[in-house]
């Protein structure tokens, strides 16, 4: 799961009765605020309950509890995604169990009224899969790409692009194999990933972007990492999920222990969202973790190796 920190004021506002919301620009801190009516009235945990897991466990299991698709075709997609956002939250601190629990029983009640799911749907992929997304909890966006796919009563210009993120995202899943993949190498040869014996830490990412330069700098700089790639623990994998004109000389200077290439076809197999993208593959050949931030790759490593 990653959790964006600009959003921790709306995981504050989750515990209690929301009946607006503030749009912050991600830019500018010091934006107005735009109220969104809301569809109805957001659920208060009861006081008595201990605990902010408790509170939230409430809360994911009751909070569409006032809403009743009944006879409703469409809603406003605007107050729909932020009634979205505030019952995400909470899955944060919520029994996982509880939470796709909750989601399949809201499924459940759209599964006649197509519309009104692909809404739904829509409102997931903004809170939970977009570039505007809190977080990411990719188990339970698939639940709603999963139904759309199935609804029969959805034309196939309706579900394109969601088929395309449920075959991306079911391979790349945590806890699933990671696949293989093919790809080009600097010296312009052929390269072939597999999971091997140990840890392999895979970046997909750009050499001319400043996050991924800096992302570089801090593996081939941690001390740590260093010893764990010398020692054959951990292997690093840096391939740009294009290719283009001019890539092999701008990795040049990448470290002669990584393995380096560009592939224009491994996005359609990994999930690739962000710049950089980072994953985890375990000695099990299994995806152990995946978008972190370049610190927590680091740490998650180093104590998968024992060196925490």
């Amino acid at each position: 799961m990653k959790i964006k920190p600009s959003y921790i004021v709306a995981a504050l506002l989750a515990v209690g009765n929301v009946l607006s919301v503030y749009a912050q620009d991600q830019t500018d801190a010091v934006s107005e605020p735009l109220t969104v009516q809301a569809l109805f009235e957001y659920p208060s945990a009861p006081e008595n309950l201990d605990g902010l897991a408790a509170k939230s466990d409430w809360l994911v299991e009751h909070f569409w509890d006032s809403f009743n698709p009944g006879k409703i075709k469409s809603v406003d997609q605007a107050a729909l995604n932020h009634a979205f956002s505030v019952y995400v939250v909470p899955m944060q601190w919520a029994d996982k169990d509880r939470s796709v629990a909750s989601v399949d029983r809201l499924i459940s009640s759209l599964q006649k009224k197509p519309a009104l799911l692909l809404q739904f749907t829509k409102a997931a992929e903004e809170n939970l899969y977009g570039p505007r997304a809190m977080m990411y909890i990719d188990e339970i966006y698939v639940r709603f790409l999963e139904a759309v796919v199935k609804n029969k009563k959805l034309k196939d210009i309706h579900k394109s692009r969601y088929k395309f993120q449920l075959r991306q995202l079911k391979g790349s899943l945590e806890g699933e194999t990671a696949p293989d993949f093919t790809f080009t190498k600097a010296d312009g040869t052929q390269g072939f990933y597999t999971p091997t014996g140990n840890y392999t830490i895979i970046e997909f990412g750009d050499p001319t972007c400043y996050d991924c330069s800096m992302a570089k700098l801090k593996l081939d700089t941690d001390y740590g990492i260093s010893e764990l790639i010398k020692n054959g623990k951990v292997n690093i994998c840096f391939i740009i999920p294009d290719i283009y004109d001019g890539w092999q000389e701008q990795v040049k200077d990448y470290p002669e222990k990584w393995v380096v290439g560009a592939s224009d076809t491994v996005d359609e197999i990994y999930d690739v969202r962000l710049t950089p993208t980072f994953y985890i593959i375990g000695p099990d050949r299994k995806i152990k973790f995946k978008n972190l931030p370049v610190e927590e790759v680091i740490a998650k490593i180093k104590e998968l190796n024992g060196n925490g």
